[in-house]
């Protein structure tokens, strides 16, 4: 019975982008291998370091630094896993002719 409890918890969680250029207003984007999985963003992000508590696979950056953890649970099986990411969002520049 153990092997089915585990084999329904999340397991390779990934957020992706997780490299490159990160600007104000990208999405970072939650998935997981897991049996009907909710998810919850909680960290800081923003220049004024705000707390993020956010819910659902995505979640919309701030401008300025950030370290998010993207939480993936199974609460049927009572099972969670999470990945983290940590950066910087640079504001979106427009150049004025």
């Amino acid at each position: 019975m153990n092997t089915t409890l585990s084999a329904g918890c999340p397991t390779g969680v990934t957020i992706t982008p997780s490299t490159g250029t990160f600007e104000a207003g990208d999405v970072l984007t939650c998935s997981v291998d897991g049996f009907d999985p909710t998810y919850k963003w909680t960290g800081i992000a923003g220049a004024n370091r705000v707390p993020v508590s956010a819910t659902g696979a995505q979640y919309t950056l701030l401008e300025g630094p950030f370290y998010v953890i993207c939480t993936a649970t199974v609460s049927q099986l009572s099972c969670l896993n999470y990945a983290t990411i940590s950066d910087t969002a640079y504001g979106k520049c427009r150049k004025q002719q």
